[in-house]
């Protein structure tokens, strides 16, 4: 344990008179913490793992720590990171409580700890970049800080920012090594960057190795069921995440997710009964966040597409969805969940709200707002012409916005969800020419699905 005495500056001099004095402590990787108890730390730690792994309650721990150091700013800045990666407005609102608090123990934290506290406030405050730009700074100084590198990757990922998703963690990666705790999560991470720039067999084998040290290492897992998507390896893709439930299932935020991953192996197949029956189980019922609501809403307009007769599903995904600003308008792909939810439901003139809040939203200076403005608007527009007849119009707005999909983000898998509708509405408006151009481009790794065979039929 390091036990150095902490220099203070001048400008913090005042704030150390009216606290008691410390000594300089390290966290698990060697970042510097301003923590006077020990056991506060350990319980941050048990809580980043949490957090990571998305298994149990992170907040216990924190709270923990909290606890055993009520003047360390440092867990309440990560209450308030766990809330603001969920992208989601009310969460958002409460994380910026736990700022707040982190904000009030500001003048007893050390330079890490408060260039953490500017960053959430930006990244709360929507401005995403900048917030990222932010989180890399620290990394600058402090490559083992898993706190700034897993966040970044989070906001890298809902910007669009696929290049960051990668090399964000390659340049950090060669100051980790094997024995430093959470060392496994960082190839997790790893993997999934390789996966979106289309590294597949990198990825895997960076996923592996991470699940190798952390067999609970869930985004690992989902990252290897994206390499199988993007392979059209539906069968191998299905039989992995099967073979790993015990792993990424129980007890675990995430695991949603991977069940959707599950049932799009299963539509591949277009065994559409066992999609609703993984939908029924395990993706629609809970949807309390927007994440499992993207999902729900995600798997059902894909049914949709296909013609599948999906009930009174859809009627119950758009009752999940937050009906008002500033819930709605809060972040683009969000929104289009949204509107798709309430489109497959047969609720326009709701879902031409949506779009309206978007519209309000995309007059915003933030990283949102020009989403909103860049993507968002023209997106829920063509989306809404789809919805109201008006199919070749829908097509061609589509296809215009295609090559920059990726600003709003998602990955390639929840993207093709707009590939899918293209084609759909192509074929309705009477684009066949245009339809036929997208399953050429699908082809190569999806010949043998028998999804693209059925689109390829309806092509003709």
């Amino acid at each position: 344990m390091h036990t150095d005495t902490l220099t203070l500056d001048a400008g913090h001099v005042g704030a150390a008179r009216q606290q008691p004095r410390r000594t300089a402590r390290f966290d698990a990787r060697g970042c510097p913490v301003s923590a006077r108890s020990q056991a506060a730390i350990d319980h941050a730690e048990q809580a980043q793992w949490h957090m990571l792994s998305y298994c149990g309650d992170a907040l216990q721990p924190l709270d923990a720590a909290i606890e055993a150091d009520p003047l360390w700013a440092l867990p309440h800045v990560m209450k308030a990171n766990l809330m603001a990666c969920s992208s989601e407005y009310g969460l958002g609102q409460l994380g910026l409580a736990s700022l707040a608090a982190a904000e009030a123990l500001a003048g007893g934290a050390n330079e890490r700890e408060r260039a953490h506290i500017a960053a959430t406030r930006l990244c709360l405050q929507g401005h995403w970049a900048q917030a990222c730009e932010a989180w890399e700074r620290i990394l600058l100084q402090h490559p083992q800080d898993i706190a700034a590198l897993s966040a970044a990757h989070i906001f890298d990922f809902c910007r669009g920012d696929a290049r960051n998703l990668q090399r964000r963690v390659t340049r950090v990666l060669p100051q980790w090594s094997h024995d430093m705790p959470l060392y496994g999560f960082v190839l997790g991470l790893h993997a999934f960057g390789l996966e979106e720039n289309n590294h597949h067999a990198q990825a895997q084998e960076a996923a592996l190795a991470a699940l190798a040290i952390e067999r609970r290492d869930c985004w690992a897992v989902h990252a290897i069921a994206h390499v199988h998507e993007m392979r059209g390896e539906y069968a191998q893709g299905a039989a992995f995440l099967r073979a790993r439930t015990p792993d990424w299932a129980p007890d675990n935020g995430f695991a949603f997710h991977n069940w959707w991953h599950l049932a799009l192996f299963h539509l591949e197949q277009m065994d559409t009964a066992a999609v609703l029956e993984l939908f029924d189980r395990h993706i629609g019922p809970g949807t309390q966040q927007d994440l499992q609501r993207i999902d729900a809403t995600a798997m059902l307009w894909r049914l949709k597409l296909l013609g599948v007769d999906v009930g009174r599903r859809f009627e119950a995904a758009a009752q999940a969805w937050p009906q008002q600003p500033p819930a709605i308008g809060h972040y683009a792909f969000t929104d289009m969940h949204v509107l798709l939810a309430l489109l497959g439901a047969g609720r326009i003139d709701e879902a031409g709200q949506v779009l309206e809040a978007v519209r309000r939203k995309a007059g915003e200076r933030s990283t949102m707002g020009t989403m909103a403005a860049e993507v968002g608007v023209p997106l829920l527009q063509a989306l809404m012409d789809h919805g109201r007849g008006r199919h070749a119009q829908a097509a061609q707005a589509l296809w215009a916005l295609r090559d920059g999909l990726h600003r709003f983000g998602g990955s390639h898998a929840q993207r093709d969800l707009l590939d899918l509708t293209l084609m759909d509405a192509a074929l309705r408006g009477g684009e066949r020419r245009l339809a036929r151009h997208l399953m050429n481009e699908r082809l190569p790794a999806k010949a043998q699905s028998p999804l693209t065979q059925h689109w390829a039929g309806r092509i003709g």
